[in-house]
């Protein structure tokens, strides 16, 4: 039995793969020769493609690429523009702070009836400082004494100097509860003793004959012109014979910022 040998097999294959490819040189170079424009012919189309694709390719990753940073660019921007609101409305409330606080200052400063007065800055109120009293930043060495009338917005009179020390003063409003003071209803001109409710609040019984009606001015029997409360609400009972007057001050205490101290009061 005879064997062909591997090498001889193999060397076989090699020398018909040279032959093949000899050929097909031969006949693309003839062609090429007889048919000088065949070749650009038939890869030109091939070509465009290829150059269509990679073209639209590149053009599809630059447009994402362009609208990705497009989209970055406009989120900074918008956190620029975020900051700088938030800059302009820190700004414009602060205006708005200062400008309440002149006009606070001009009210009570145009306002203030009495030649004596210092202005006092309000340091605490309630709850921070103790039921109705008021912490303010001026004492004896601005001449200021225990029971000095204490006055806001230059014509409602809310209490007087309970303590004093160098530079602050306690302020004890007429409103405490369980507190009583003798005042006037401006328009029966009748005197009667009144209650601290807390807060500005107060109230006080009289006889129901006594023409009073919501609204009524009520005043402390003072020289200087002011204002102490204002009625708000009037409870009559039928089977007795006094009505119950429930008044409070025309100041909100819980947003004072200044208050004015008559040194020629006691």
């Amino acid at each position: 039995m005879t064997y062909l040998r591997r090498t001889n097999v193999n060397a076989k294959k090699s020398r018909t793969t040279t032959i093949l490819v000899v050929a097909i040189l031969v006949v693309l170079f003839a062609t090429h020769y007889v048919f000088p424009g065949a070749y650009a012919g038939l890869f030109y189309p091939v070509g465009t493609v290829f150059w269509k694709t990679e073209s639209g390719l590149f053009g599809f990753f630059g447009h994402a690429g362009a609208l990705v940073s497009s989209k970055f660019s406009l989120v900074k921007e918008n956190q620029s523009l975020r900051q700088e609101i938030a800059a302009r409305d820190a700004s414009a409330l602060l205006i708005d702070s200062l400008k309440a606080e002149n006009e606070s200052l001009k009210n009570s400063l145009n306002r203030s009836a009495a030649g004596d007065d210092i202005l006092g800055i309000v340091l605490s109120r309630p709850p921070v400082s103790a039921y109705d009293t008021l912490v303010i930043d001026i004492g004896s060495d601005d001449g200021v004494s225990k029971g000095d009338k204490v006055y806001a917005d230059g014509d409602t009179l809310i209490g007087d100097i309970a303590e004093v020390y160098a530079n602050q003063s306690k302020v004890s409003l007429f409103s405490t509860p369980g507190r009583t003071i003798s005042v006037i209803l401006g328009t029966a001109d009748v005197t009667a003793q009144a209650k601290g409710r807390g807060l500005g609040n107060f109230q006080l019984n009289i006889p129901v004959e006594v023409g009073v009606k919501e609204g009524d001015i009520i005043a402390l029997p003072q020289i200087r012109p002011h204002t102490f409360g204002i009625v708000e609400k009037i409870i009559v009972d039928s089977s007795d014979s006094l009505q119950t007057i429930l008044f409070k001050s025309p100041v909100n205490i819980n947003s004072l910022r200044f208050v004015e101290v008559d040194r020629n009061t006691k």
